[in-house]
């Protein structure tokens, strides 16, 4: 039997309120021709009773059980086991239109990408979807334009699951997801330094539900070393592929922006602890990490992920 043409992975933790409308979308698709990867990530609730029905149901859906390690162990495990020549990535508390699967793959197969993206929409609820636009018209472009969109944030965004990718970009390179959080915006620019060329529709395809509790609004210490460490990722791999310096600018772009933000998230830990103690050797460590990070002097790792130098603490809470 030939292998399938696309493989989607889908990794499974805590979502058994979401699960069901997450395959129903993936089973309705116009495109046939795919396997969906069910990752069990040691999910606790029922979740994956409801995803044993729609496996029972279509032999397209497979389940693979592994012990809890997050979602980039589970994507990576997903990479390891999938078959299809392109890749597609699917959040379990997510769903997509109809026309998700077909629609990508032909941009890619019509112009021979090796990255397809699309449009998606915020889902608050059935009242209130929000549109998001990537801020321009269906196109192709190549490498160098894409990336330096993507690590400025500018009308390409690092999320992983409203693209579909070659299965080679990670195959060949050994690319995968870092355990950490903001795991999307450390491998996406990676990914994308390996791909020729990107298609891009301006279709509605994907429906990223936002949750109260997401990463962006429950901010910590960790999140924000993470945050940071995710561009000295970058900055690392643009170095030891020698081509850092035609990404220099785009690098500092980014690097005010997400400054600012920790700012707030610095304050704002501060705030919830009711704790100012450390507040300013805080913002002062978020200033000089970034400043790191842009200088001559960045020292790249010699093996796997780079560390920060210095990291911001988690401020205790105060009676």
């Amino acid at each position: 039997m030939s292998n399938p043409a696309v493989s989607i992975i889908v990794p499974i933790y805590n979502v058994e309120k979401f699960i069901g409308r997450c395959l129903l979308s993936i089973k309705k698709q116009t495109f046939r021709d795919f396997e969906v990867l069910l990752i069990n990530d040691g999910t606790p609730d029922g979740s994956m009773k409801i995803a044993q029905k729609f496996a029972d149901a279509d032999k397209r859906f497979k389940i693979f059980n592994k012990e809890n390690g997050g979602i980039s162990d589970a994507r990576n495990y997903g990479i390891e086991r999938a078959t299809g020549e392109y890749l597609v990535f699917i959040d379990s508390d997510d769903f997509i239109d109809h026309d998700y699967i077909r629609m990508l793959y032909n941009e890619c197969v019509i112009n021979q990408a090796d990255i397809s993206c699309c449009r998606y929409k915020m889902f608050f609820s059935e009242r209130f979807i929000l549109p998001i636009p990537l801020g321009k018209k269906s196109c192709v472009q190549d490498m160098e334009t894409t990336l330096d969109q993507l690590i400025r944030d500018n009308s390409m965004q690092s999320f992983a699951w409203n693209k579909m990718c070659k299965r080679s970009l990670y195959t060949d390179t050994g690319i995968r997801y870092p355990m950490m959080y903001f795991e999307d915006v450390a491998t996406l620019s990676r990914i994308m330094f390996n791909a020729k060329k990107i298609a891009i529709t301006d279709k509605y395809l994907y429906y990223y539900v936002r949750h109260f509790n997401s990463i962006l609004s429950t901010m910590n210490s960790k999140k924000i070393n993470d945050y940071i460490r995710s561009y000295y990722i970058i900055r690392d791999y643009l170095e030891k592929q020698g081509v850092f310096e035609k990404f220099r600018d785009s690098l500092k772009g980014i690097s005010k922006r997400v400054e600012v933000i920790n700012v707030y998230s610095v304050l704002r830990e501060h705030i919830i602890a009711r704790n100012f103690d450390e507040c300013f050797k805080n913002l002062e460590t978020n200033h000089r990490l970034f400043k790191i990070l842009n200088s001559k002097n960045f020292n790249k790792a010699d093996e796997g992920y780079p560390e920060l130098p210095i990291r911001i603490t988690q401020p205790e809470r105060k009676k």
